[in-house]
């Protein structure tokens, strides 16, 4: 089975959280030690980002779901709440499908149970083109950017080291299991734990009307939009996106 690597800290009901594309757990640094004052926090480095291989083989979204279901159930963790960021929610969500029991709540943090529309698919395989042609550097420079809601954020070079750090096949291989994931709407719909979709009014990744409408699948679920918001409320709107997991995770324990 394939190893991850990862940070765990903090006691208490287990959130498990994980990093989008382009990240790694360093992501979540900041965030993590808040809620690890009341929960126990398990962050890993998805396959191929951080410290963790990219497996040998080519993969699916679903793939990477059922090893990180395995390696869960490996760590005995039960209960679990499952925060996903952009591309770590497709991953919680092909978990969710894999081991519904593993989970007491799960939250798309900026992103979405739909599959890409055709113009997503075709933006995919231009950046999969851009970046063989040229490089990591470019795509970050205009892609990190574009997370934000302003783009002079502190945080900014914080996201493009992060980034930088991306070999060219995780980049590649990642965007084409993006690109071919299938949607997950009959998942939520039947899903029978706690569901909660953050998401950002000024989120260009992924518009506000479609987390609303991903809001609206799950009949235990809610909504949170975050003002002033874009794509990375772990970062631009944290204290609020702290109380708002830590209320939910409270929930998914207790309810």
């Amino acid at each position: 089975m394939t190893s991850f690597f990862y940070k765990d800290q903090g006691t208490g009901p287990p959130i498990l959280l994980l990093h989008g594309f382009c990240e790694t757990h360093q992501i979540w640094d900041d965030f993590a030690d808040e809620l690890a004052k009341n929960f126990r926090v398990i962050r890993p480095d998805l396959p191929g980002f951080g410290r963790s291989k990219l497996p040998l083989d080519p993969f699916t979204i679903e793939n990477i779901g059922t090893q990180l279901s395995q390696w869960a159930c490996k760590l005995k963790l039960v209960k679990l709440t499952v925060i996903g960021h952009s591309l770590g929610g497709y991953i919680a969500l092909a978990m969710a499908r894999h081991n519904p029991e593993l989970f007491a709540g799960l939250c798309l943090f900026h992103s979405t149970p739909f599959s890409d529309s055709l113009e997503k698919r075709n933006n995919r395989n231009k950046a999969i083109d851009f970046v063989r042609k040229n490089g990591i550097e470019p795509f970050v420079e205009t892609f990190v950017p574009s997370l934000f809601y302003l783009k002079d954020n502190e945080f900014v070079p914080f996201v493009k080291r992060l980034a930088l750090g991306t070999q060219i096949d995780t980049f590649i291989a990642y965007s084409e299991a993006m690109r071919d994931r299938p949607s997950y709407e009959g998942l939520l719909i039947g899903f029978n734990s706690y569901i909660m979709v953050v998401a950002g009014i000024n989120d260009s990744i992924i518009p506000k009307s479609v987390s609303i409408s991903a809001g609206s699948l799950a009949s235990k679920s809610e909504l949170i939009l975050l003002e002033n918001t874009s794509h990375m409320g772990m970062l631009e709107n944290k204290m609020k996106c702290i109380k708002s997991i830590s209320e939910f995770t409270l929930r998914c324990n207790n309810g």
